[in-house]
Protein backbone atom coordinates (compact mmCIF):
# COMPACT_ATOMS: atom_id res chain seq x y z
CA UNK A 1 0.00 0.00 0.00
CA UNK A 2 1.10 3.41 -0.78
CA UNK A 3 2.46 5.12 2.45
CA UNK A 4 0.09 8.24 1.86
CA UNK A 5 -2.79 5.55 2.27
CA UNK A 6 -1.68 3.51 4.65
CA UNK A 7 -1.04 6.12 7.56
CA UNK A 8 0.81 3.55 9.68
CA UNK A 9 0.44 4.07 13.82
CA UNK A 10 3.54 3.26 15.56
CA UNK A 11 3.00 1.92 18.87
CA UNK A 12 5.87 2.77 21.77
CA UNK A 13 6.48 2.35 24.88
CA UNK A 14 3.35 2.64 27.26
CA UNK A 15 5.67 4.33 29.77
CA UNK A 16 5.21 7.60 27.47
CA UNK A 17 0.96 8.22 27.55
CA UNK A 18 -1.31 8.85 30.47
CA UNK A 19 -3.16 5.87 31.12
CA UNK A 20 -6.86 6.51 31.50
CA UNK A 21 -8.85 3.50 33.30
CA UNK A 22 -12.45 3.12 34.27
CA UNK A 23 -13.32 4.44 38.12
CA UNK A 24 -15.97 2.08 39.89
CA UNK A 25 -17.31 5.63 41.73
CA UNK A 26 -21.49 5.86 42.09
CA UNK A 27 -20.82 10.02 42.03
CA UNK A 28 -22.78 11.83 39.79
CA UNK A 29 -20.28 14.57 40.33
CA UNK A 30 -17.34 12.47 38.96
CA UNK A 31 -15.61 12.93 35.67
CA UNK A 32 -17.14 11.16 32.63
CA UNK A 33 -15.18 9.45 29.88
CA UNK A 34 -16.27 11.16 25.95
CA UNK A 35 -14.20 9.92 23.17
CA UNK A 36 -15.65 12.18 21.15
CA UNK A 37 -14.41 15.47 23.48
CA UNK A 38 -11.33 15.14 22.51
CA UNK A 39 -10.40 17.47 20.25
CA UNK A 40 -8.52 16.29 16.41
CA UNK A 41 -9.20 13.00 14.10
CA UNK A 42 -8.37 10.23 16.43
CA UNK A 43 -7.30 7.09 15.70
CA UNK A 44 -7.46 4.21 18.02
CA UNK A 45 -5.24 0.83 17.94
CA UNK A 46 -5.43 -2.45 20.13
CA UNK A 47 -2.25 -2.63 22.11
CA UNK A 48 -2.31 -5.92 23.94
CA UNK A 49 -5.47 -5.35 26.29
CA UNK A 50 -5.72 -1.86 26.03
CA UNK A 51 -6.42 0.66 23.32
CA UNK A 52 -4.13 3.54 22.37
CA UNK A 53 -5.28 6.69 21.20
CA UNK A 54 -4.02 8.89 19.10
CA UNK A 55 -5.40 12.33 18.46
CA UNK A 56 -3.93 14.73 16.00
CA UNK A 57 -5.11 18.14 15.81
CA UNK A 58 -2.79 20.09 13.47
CA UNK A 59 0.81 19.69 14.12
CA UNK A 60 -0.15 18.53 17.93
CA UNK A 61 -0.66 15.01 18.72
CA UNK A 62 -1.77 13.81 21.99
CA UNK A 63 -1.94 9.88 23.09
CA UNK A 64 -3.52 8.29 25.76
CA UNK A 65 -3.58 4.79 26.62
CA UNK A 66 -6.80 3.38 27.20
CA UNK A 67 -7.94 0.41 29.73
CA UNK A 68 -9.87 -1.73 27.04
CA UNK A 69 -12.76 -1.82 30.53
CA UNK A 70 -13.36 2.19 29.80
CA UNK A 71 -17.11 2.60 27.97
CA UNK A 72 -18.67 6.10 26.77
CA UNK A 73 -19.76 7.98 29.44
CA UNK A 74 -18.22 5.89 32.15
CA UNK A 75 -16.27 7.68 35.14
CA UNK A 76 -13.01 7.10 34.79
CA UNK A 77 -9.54 7.89 36.33
CA UNK A 78 -6.50 9.28 34.67
CA UNK A 79 -2.58 7.95 35.95
CA UNK A 80 0.64 8.85 34.80
CA UNK A 81 3.00 5.96 34.74
CA UNK A 82 6.33 6.35 37.00
CA UNK A 83 9.44 7.02 35.38
CA UNK A 84 12.60 8.38 36.46
CA UNK A 85 11.80 10.96 33.88
CA UNK A 86 8.34 11.86 35.29
CA UNK A 87 9.61 15.34 36.05
CA UNK A 88 10.45 16.42 32.53
CA UNK A 89 7.43 14.66 31.32
CA UNK A 90 4.74 16.36 33.86
CA UNK A 91 4.04 19.41 31.30
CA UNK A 92 2.94 16.76 28.35
CA UNK A 93 0.69 14.54 30.76
CA UNK A 94 -1.15 17.78 31.91
CA UNK A 95 -1.78 18.44 28.03
CA UNK A 96 -3.26 15.33 27.46
CA UNK A 97 -5.21 15.71 30.71
CA UNK A 98 -6.74 18.74 29.66
CA UNK A 99 -7.33 17.43 25.91
CA UNK A 100 -9.33 15.06 27.51
CA UNK A 101 -11.74 17.59 28.93
CA UNK A 102 -12.23 18.96 25.39
CA UNK A 103 -9.60 21.77 25.82
CA UNK A 104 -7.25 22.27 23.01
CA UNK A 105 -3.50 22.10 23.53
CA UNK A 106 -1.95 25.18 23.70
CA UNK A 107 0.41 26.25 20.86
CA UNK A 108 4.21 26.98 21.96
CA UNK A 109 5.24 30.84 21.45
CA UNK A 110 7.54 31.05 18.34
CA UNK A 111 10.89 31.98 19.17
CA UNK A 112 12.39 34.73 18.07
CA UNK A 113 15.07 34.21 14.80
CA UNK A 114 18.56 34.78 15.40
CA UNK A 115 21.14 35.87 12.32
CA UNK A 116 22.36 32.72 12.50
CA UNK A 117 19.52 30.66 11.91
CA UNK A 118 18.45 32.79 9.20
CA UNK A 119 22.07 32.35 7.69
CA UNK A 120 21.96 28.25 8.21
CA UNK A 121 18.36 28.22 6.34
CA UNK A 122 19.76 30.26 3.66
CA UNK A 123 23.27 28.55 3.41
CA UNK A 124 21.55 25.08 3.01
CA UNK A 125 18.92 26.34 0.10
CA UNK A 126 22.07 28.20 -1.93
CA UNK A 127 23.64 24.62 -1.88
CA UNK A 128 20.51 22.65 -2.57
CA UNK A 129 20.14 24.81 -5.78
CA UNK A 130 24.10 25.05 -6.22
CA UNK A 131 23.86 20.95 -6.20
CA UNK A 132 21.06 20.85 -8.81
CA UNK A 133 22.70 23.57 -11.22
CA UNK A 134 21.79 26.79 -10.45
CA UNK A 135 24.22 29.93 -11.49
CA UNK A 136 24.91 31.85 -8.23
CA UNK A 137 22.57 34.62 -10.10
CA UNK A 138 20.03 32.52 -10.14
CA UNK A 139 20.54 31.37 -6.33
CA UNK A 140 20.65 34.88 -5.26
CA UNK A 141 17.81 35.59 -7.10
CA UNK A 142 15.80 32.82 -5.20
CA UNK A 143 17.13 33.80 -1.89
CA UNK A 144 16.33 37.71 -2.09
CA UNK A 145 14.61 38.20 -5.01
CA UNK A 146 14.34 39.70 -8.71
CA UNK A 147 14.41 42.81 -7.68
CA UNK A 148 17.58 43.19 -5.67
CA UNK A 149 19.45 41.45 -8.11
CA UNK A 150 18.47 44.08 -11.09
CA UNK A 151 19.58 46.73 -8.30
CA UNK A 152 22.54 45.12 -6.67
CA UNK A 153 23.80 42.19 -8.97
CA UNK A 154 27.56 43.27 -10.48
CA UNK A 155 30.60 41.70 -11.11
CA UNK A 156 31.98 41.57 -7.44
CA UNK A 157 29.16 43.01 -5.89
CA UNK A 158 27.91 42.69 -2.20
CA UNK A 159 25.07 40.26 -3.47
CA UNK A 160 27.55 38.00 -5.42
CA UNK A 161 30.34 37.94 -2.43
CA UNK A 162 26.86 36.75 -0.16
CA UNK A 163 26.06 34.10 -2.45
CA UNK A 164 29.64 32.80 -2.27
CA UNK A 165 29.73 33.13 1.73
CA UNK A 166 26.45 31.37 1.50
CA UNK A 167 28.01 28.30 -0.24
CA UNK A 168 31.21 28.38 1.29
CA UNK A 169 29.30 28.06 4.67
CA UNK A 170 26.86 25.19 3.59
CA UNK A 171 30.11 23.25 1.95
CA UNK A 172 31.35 23.55 5.61
CA UNK A 173 28.28 21.86 7.18
CA UNK A 174 28.95 18.95 4.69
CA UNK A 175 32.48 18.43 6.00
CA UNK A 176 31.64 17.97 9.59
CA UNK A 177 30.42 21.26 10.72
CA UNK A 178 27.41 19.87 10.99
CA UNK A 179 28.30 17.97 14.22
CA UNK A 180 28.94 21.44 15.96
CA UNK A 181 24.94 22.43 14.89
CA UNK A 182 23.67 18.86 16.17
CA UNK A 183 25.58 20.10 19.41
CA UNK A 184 27.91 16.64 18.96
CA UNK A 185 31.21 18.30 18.80
CA UNK A 186 32.17 21.93 19.81
CA UNK A 187 34.04 24.32 17.82
CA UNK A 188 37.50 25.75 18.69
CA UNK A 189 35.51 29.41 18.31
CA UNK A 190 32.33 30.40 18.29
CA UNK A 191 31.47 31.64 14.66
CA UNK A 192 29.38 35.40 14.67
CA UNK A 193 25.49 34.91 14.21
CA UNK A 194 23.75 33.92 17.18
CA UNK A 195 22.79 37.54 17.78
CA UNK A 196 19.05 38.41 17.46
CA UNK A 197 17.56 39.76 14.74
CA UNK A 198 16.26 43.33 14.60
Amino acid sequence: MDGRNAQPLWLSSPDGLLHVRAAHVHDAAARRFDLWRIPGRKRLALDGLDLALTADLSDQRVRLSLSGTLADGAAYVSAVPLTPSLRGELDTFNAQAKAQEGHALQVDPARPITRAALLHLRSLQALDASQAGASHRDIAQALFGLEAVVLRWHEDGELRAQVRHLLRRAKAYMTGGYLALAGVSHPAAKHPGNEPMR
